[in-house]
Parts: structure tokens; sequence; C-alpha cells
């Protein structure tokens, strides 16, 4: 899925190089490069200043560097290829050239027991927060913009943000099983992303109805989160900005939680959260009657 509405009217640039370094889920191996680059540059050095004039080398101290770099290269190469591979198994698919602009929405950590983040919308710090509860039935997630409060639910299929008469934002998901579509409707704006893969992926992009791409970065995961920056549709309010980037916070926790499903339930990945495996086994997905959860955290 790419911001175009047609072959003949690519909105905004339309998709980006398929194999752009953007797109690259990580820089990392540059460093390891790098790395590589100087214990060759070493060798060359320690070569070139042997001053014997016989064959071989035998300045003490051009072996030893010599030794050292023979040593060091075969680990070097092996983080080289190993970190190259990790990034195009995270690189972006759904990439395009140019994003709307909108607002800025902004989700932060913060020191305060019961409280997952807060999200900055525009220039309203903290304008919603994403809390935690210990309610009797179980643990809850909820939204609050400082004027309502809305209940998060996460299932297989579905997320919402409610009150008690009913939802008032909604993410469903579509599509087959590879290829999945995740559709999230607020206040009369509807934002596509797909799911490719089962790496969590450094950004996604968001495509409204009118062709415009709009981007959420959402970055390496701390302690087991992550916390997402995002352009939204200006007219967006903060409680809907605010969900947004809560959608695409919880794919990547149930999609990380997915992977990790196999080495905590004895290999077969047949309990836990396999059934937000957004590109496994549709006859695994379960259904949206499902339990709520709040986080994965």
């Amino acid at each position: 899925m790419t911001a175009t509405l047609d072959a003949t009217r690519p909105a905004h640039g339309g998709p980006a190089p398929a194999w752009s370094p953007r797109r690259l889920g990580h820089h990392r191996y540059l460093w390891w490069a790098g790395a590589l680059a100087l214990a060759g540059a070493a060798g060359a050095i320690a070569v070139g200043l042997d001053r014997s004039p016989g064959p071989g080398i035998a300045d003490d101290g051009a072996v030893t560097v010599l030794t050292v770099v023979v040593l060091a290269v075969p680990f070097l190469l092996w983080g080289l290829v190993h970190q190259v591979v990790s990034a195009v198994r995270r690189r972006v698919r759904d990439d395009v050239r140019v994003y709307g602009v909108g607002q800025s929405v902004v989700a932060r950590a913060v020191v305060d027991e019961g409280v997952r983040y807060v999200v900055d919308v525009d220039h309203a710090p903290a304008a919603v927060s994403i809390r935690h509860r210990q309610d009797p039935g179980g643990p809850s997630s909820w939204l609050d913009d400082g004027e309502r409060r809305l209940r998060l639910r996460a299932r297989a299929r579905q997320m919402t943000a409610s009150t008690a008469d009913g939802p008032v934002f909604v993410a469903r998901r579509s599509g087959p099983a590879g290829r999945r579509q995740w559709e999230i409707a607020v206040e009369g704006i509807r934002l596509r992303c797909e799911v490719r893969g089962t790496m969590p992926v450094p950004r996604r992009t968001l495509v409204d109805d009118d062709g415009e791409a709009w981007l959420v970065t959402v970055g390496r995961a701390r302690r087991g989160r992550v916390l997402p920056r995002a352009r939204v549709p200006e007219r967006l309010s903060p409680a809907a900005a605010a969900f947004v980037v809560w959608v695409v916070a919880e794919l990547d926790a149930k999609i990380r939680a997915a992977r990790e499903t196999p080495l905590t339930s004895g290999g077969d990945g047949s309990s836990g959260d396999s059934s937000w495996w957004d590109t496994g086994d549709s006859a695994s997905t379960g259904d949206d009657t499902g339990s709520s959860t709040g986080s994965s955290d």
C-alpha cells in the first residue's frame, strides 16, 4: 500500500524507491562497516611502516597490529552482515516521498504510577494521557484528554476507544494473511496502513481518503514499549490524535509479543498473543469477542 490514488495520479510524490536506504529498519551496519574499514586501514599502515629489507614483516609492532587485525576482521565482518540482514528484514514497505504536515503528536514516557505515557499534541504539552487501572475484572487502559475518559480495548481484529454509550474511535483489521490492512476511523477521517512481514518496523505510513500520506515514526522499543511520533491531520482533536499513535504502538507491541510467543510457550506459538500475528495463519487470528486489554507491557 502506498499513497498512490491510481496509475496516473500519484499522491504527493508517489512511492519512494523500493530499495532506498531510508527504507531500511536501521543504519547500525554503518558502524560495523566503519570499524571494518578502520581495521583495514590499520593493517595497511602497519605494512607500510615496516622498513625491514628482507621479505616478510620483521617489525614486532607491525606484526602485533596485523595479528589483531586478522583476529578482529572475522568478527567485524560477521557483525556487518548481521546488521545488514537485520536492517533489510525490518525495512519499511509502505514508504512515500512526501508526507502531510498537519499537527505533530509526540508520545513520551513519564515517571508516574498508572500512566503508560502522555501525548503532546501540537503546542499543548501533555494534552492526553494513557492510563492503566486495576479493575475487579482485570487491568484496563484509559485515554484521558481532560474533558472525557475513553476506555481503550485492543482485540484481535479491532481496537476501540469507547464511552459508556459505545465506541468513539475505531481501528479495524482486514485483508488476507501476509497483507493485513488496518483502517483507523477518527472524527470523520479514515487512515489506512498496511502491515507486512513479522518484524517490527521503524515507521508506518497512514493514508487518508484523499491519498494524503501521514508519517508515524515508531522508533526503537525501550523497556518493552515504543513512543511514537507522528504528523496527523490538523482537524483531529487531541484525543483522536492520541488514539492514532496508540493504535500504532499497540500494533508494534502485539507483533513483538507474537514473535516472542514460541520462545515462551513451548515453541508451538499456539497460545499467548498468537492471534496478533498480523501476517500469520488467518485461521489462528481469533475473533473480536476476546478479552479486552489496554497494553502488552
